[in-house]
């Protein structure tokens, strides 16, 4: 379908509109509204007023009833008048009851005091129970559709710095690292593209330039009252949820009726760097104007002094002096010493007001800056700049040093006003949403130094983890004389990505019944404008000085002298700051560093995208009795408009031209969804759910480049047709919650996929550029991915005495996946076959500890183009442990040991003896304390 605009959307609505006017008009009954009322409440804890989310409200012998708010407040409408018994069950909690008079037309308030079941739980263990576990499982308990819900009191209880590093806890869901920390979420074994990110159930633009994918490393958890991974998405969210949608949900002043103020002040230390970490958080909240409006202010910093050891590998076919093939010969050898220094600043200010109990606004920001100052330090062994005389013999290859000096910032802010609005039995709600993401790397600078001599190198392969390398026709030392290496090249670059989402959209809820059924109709609109663009800068600069410029002459004072536990010796490096203030004296001046324009990382990378998203959606929820009934349709439509370049260099290497490419297309989806929760038990669910999700292409995939390098004969061109994914999903769970705080569930899932996106790498037959190879993305054909999981959590508050005070925390998941590639069939990137969780934690006496274990299988995270040449992320079991103790009514000292058996990151090539990237952190650890008031 070709660009579906503003009027023939506005249209497509309006027939959507009567013909919901005209269903509303068969399934409801012609009941007049006066003759019924509507009760209305908050519950909260008896003990401390505290307000009491995801509690269960409903009427004695109906099916008519509420689930709480995060505010604790309840609505059920449309209640008969006369005598009605109210029920309200919570976990951790005695059931209430009482008797109400509803008046005709009117309305009768019931605020609900909850005792605590201390017939299953002792008075020590109350004190955990605040702090996690029974909010979140209530909430998971009474949704209507398939979710895990992470509230803050279980976030504190991991030491999990971001918002990632919460995510890997939850269960199907794994993570990808960086420098040791949570970088990417992966749900249910899908690649990160196709899962949906957000916060305050907004998407969150991405910062990176090629991705739609958001690196969660950027939001400090701390700044957090929840996070809900949504596993079966509903009609009003989103469609870009094939593995699912994580919400990221930030405090609000109405999350508490009493001040609030946490400050949090720590430090720690990084055993590979020998350095400090810092953080500091607060949060402050209160309610004014006789509790009416709510404000909620929160802060977070941290800082981290890390950096890893790190070797990679190149692998590919060499032929040897004799022509002979060499399959998988040694090409490159790389010893990688980080340094890095990161800090996080987050700040969120929320705004609540309520006019009256009908009638109430929200007013959300936040804003995250994620720095990442590295340096690099790096020795390359280049065997394939030389002759293979035999797959471990080579002569005159090459040896560099190399430094990489760059500061990486990216910054994600996002302002929202929402309004909430109640008229008789319809809710009414509205938002309008503006977020900012952008990625600065501005002033890089890479510095290349070359050994003066050719180097003959003789390989050691027996260890494909640590292969080593000796120079057989220098003397002893000659590489790690600094002296012995020339400047080559200063790469700088000036990279800047920024994306802007503007979203409005609204909603209206009506009650409605079905043969005497009650339910709800609602339906909405929803309209997303995005703007996004890349500008690049790479400048080449080569020294045209009279003399040689040579490492010795920028010589760093430090040298890691047990670099991976001295399997390697790295030698001198360049000090960052003289090769800085060198390029700022000379970069200017004519005959000594001349630069030359990159064109191809430059004007081939840079482009400028508008996307414009309009989507409605209906839903009707029915309760029959103890069965829930949700079902609807959401149909999204966009138009993308995409700006690229073109960049040619001729048969001698030499750039020729740059020109501007225009492409545009569009998308429609139609997904259909249905969910089904059956009560088996108060305590037990059933749950089904048919539902429709799309992935949309990574933003530079639909880029409408090219650039063709002829001296090499090869292309690259970007795809402006590609169809987003497209998957129908299957889910069956089973849930049972115990009163003394837990859960154990089940469940079975599957997906069926359609035009998958993968780099196809092919010949080009017929024109200008005939018999090229060209690398392009393009749509595949299907993939299935099914599996399972498993969950249990528990307070073991049914044991004696000091047993009661431990608690299990555990899941696992499987998953398989098929994927139909050309000439192959493969697995989809992402997909873990095992991932799994393992805590056991123990409360009592105001002390809380808890020893976690984090584990997924590897899995595919780049098809290549056959078997041999697919890129694994290898498995990976983290072991961290967390404590806390109270000091004081409202002080805790905490402490934290983060990847205590030092596990690497590690990658590989086609089979496991092939590695490419082996990286490691030792561990750190972090400790202070918490003032809760």
């Amino acid at each position: 379908m070709r660009f579906m605009h503003g009027e023939r959307f506005i249209n497509t609505c309006v027939r959507v509109l009567v013909l919901t006017v005209l269903t509303l008009s068969i399934i409801t009954p012609g009941v007049s509204a006066q003759a019924k009322g509507h009760i209305v409440g908050r519950v909260v804890d008896a003990k401390d007023n505290g307000y009491l989310p995801g509690a269960n409200v409903y009427l004695n012998g109906t099916s008519r009833g509420s689930v709480s708010d995060r505010a604790g407040e309840f609505r059920i409408v449309n209640v008969p008048a006369g005598s009605q018994e109210v029920i309200c069950t919570y976990m951790g909690y005695d059931d209430f009851s009482t008797t109400v008079n509803v008046p005709p037309g009117g309305t009768v308030r019931v605020d609900i005091e909850l005792d605590v079941n201390y017939v299953m739980l002792s008075e020590v263990v109350v004190q955990g129970i605040r702090q996690g576990q029974v909010k979140a499982l209530s909430q998971q308990q009474n949704a209507e559709n398939i979710q895990n819900v992470v509230s803050k009191e279980l976030m504190e209880r991991f030491p999990d710095v971001n918002s990632a590093e919460v995510l890997q806890r939850v269960p199907a869901v794994s993570i990808q690292r960086d420098q040791g920390e949570g970088r990417y979420v992966l749900v249910r074994g899908t690649s990160e593209r196709l899962n949906m990110t957000m916060i305050n159930g907004e998407l969150i633009p991405s910062p990176e330039g090629e991705t739609r994918s958001v690196a969660l490393d950027v939001v400090p958890s701390g700044q957090l009252a929840s996070i809900e991974v949504t596993k079966a998405i509903t009609p009003e969210m989103d469609g870009d949820a094939i593995g699912g949608a994580v919400n990221l949900v930030t405090k609000s002043g109405f999350d508490s009726d009493k001040r609030i103020l946490n400050v949090t002040a720590g430090a720690g230390y990084s055993a590979l760097m020998e350095d400090g970490i810092y953080q500091a958080a607060f949060t402050y909240g209160d309610r004014y104007s006789g509790g009416d409006l709510g404000l909620m202010l929160s802060g977070q910093f941290y800082l981290s002094n890390r950096g890893s050891d790190n070797n990679e590998m190149e692998w590919g076919s060499e032929d040897d002096v004799n022509d002979n093939e060499i399959p998988w010969a040694l090409q490159n050898l790389e010893l990688r010493d980080y340094i890095v220094t990161r800090d996080r600043e987050g700040v969120s200010a929320n705004l609540d007001y309520r006019f009256n109990d009908d009638n109430k606004m929200k007013f959300r920001t936040i804003f995250n800056r994620f720095s990442d100052q590295e340096y690099r330090r790096r020795l390359r062994y280049r065997p394939d700049k030389g002759d293979y005389n035999s797959a471990t013999d080579i002569s005159e290859a090459a040896i560099e040093r190399e430094l990489k000096d760059r500061k990486e910032t990216q910054t994600i802010y996002s302002f929202s006003a929402h309004g909430e609005h109640r008229i008789n039995t319809i809710d009414l709600d509205y938002k309008l949403a503006y977020s900012y993401a952008e990625e600065e790397e501005p002033e890089r600078l890479d510095t290349t130094f070359e050994l003066d001599e050719d180097a003959d190198m003789a390989l050691d392969l027996s260890d494909t983890d640590t292969p080593q390398v000796t120079v057989t026709n220098l003397s002893s030392g000659y590489i790690h004389e600094a002296g012995n290496y020339v400047l080559d090249e200063i790469a700088y670059e000036d990279n800047l990505t920024t994306d802007q989402h503007f979203t409005a959209n609204l909603n209206l809820e009506m009650p409605v019944s079905l043969m005497g059924t009650p339910g709800a109709f609602k339906f909405g609109g929803k309209g997303r404008f995005k703007t996004k663009d890349r500008e690049n800068e790479v400048i080449a600069y080569g020294w045209e000085g009279d003399d040689d410029l040579l490492l010795s002459q920028f010589l760093a004072d430090d040298e890691d002298t047990d670099f991976m536990g001295g399997d390697y010796r790295v030698g001198p490096s360049p000090d960052p700051d003289k090769l800085r203030d060198f390029f700022e004296d000379h970069h200017d001046r004519s005959g000594e560093l001349e630069g030359e324009l990159n064109h191809e990382d430059s004007d081939g990378a840079n482009y400028e995208a508008t996307e414009n998203t309009y989507a409605y959606y209906t839903k009707l929820t029915l309760n029959f009795d103890n069965l829930q009934f949700v079902g609807g349709f959401r149909h999204e439509i966009s138009d993308i408009e995409y700006t690229g370049y073109e960049v040619l260099y001729d048969e001698e290497g030499d750039y020729v031209s740059t020109a501007e490419i225009m492409d545009d297309a569009s998308f429609s989806n139609f997904l259909p969804m249905l969910h089904l929760r059956y009560k088996l038990t108060p305590k037990t669910n059933v749950r089904a759910a048919f539902t429709g999700s799309i992935a949309r292409p990574h933003y530079y995939d639909l880029v409408p480049y090219r650039i063709v390098l002829s001296e090499d004969e090869e292309m690259s061109i970007g795809n402006a047709s590609l169809e987003p994914t497209t998957s129908y999903n299957l889910d069956l769970t089973a849930e049972h919650y115990f009163q003394g705080v837990g859960v154990v569930s089940g469940g079975f899932f599957y997906k069926s996929l359609d035009n998958i996106i993968y780099d196809r790498v092919f010949e080009q037959e017929g024109g200008p550029y005939d018999g090229y190879e060209v690398t392009q993305p393009v749509n595949g054909e299907t993939a299935t991915l099914y599996g399972f999981e498993m969950n249990w959590q528990q307070q073991l508050t049914f044991l004696p005495g000091f047993w009661s005070g431990f608690g299990v925390y555990a899941n696992y998941t499987y998953t398989d996946s098929e994927a139909d590639l050309p000439g192959r069939q493969n697995t989809l990137p992402g997909q873990a076959g095992d991932v799994a969780n393992a805590a056991i934690s123990y409360e009592r006496g105001g002390f809380s500890g808890r020893i976690s274990a984090n584990y997924h299988g590897s899995y595919i995270d780049e098809v290549g183009e056959d078997d041999d040449h697919d890129i694994y992320y290898d498995d990976h079991l983290q072991i961290d442990a967390s404590f806390t103790q109270r000091i004081i009514k409202n002080i805790r000292a905490y402490a934290n040991f983060i990847n205590l058996t030092d596990e690497p990151l590690r990658y590989y090539i086609g089979t496991e003896d092939r590695p490419i990237q082996r990286e490691f952190y030792s561990w750190w650890m972090e400790a202070g304390l918490k003032l809760e008031l």
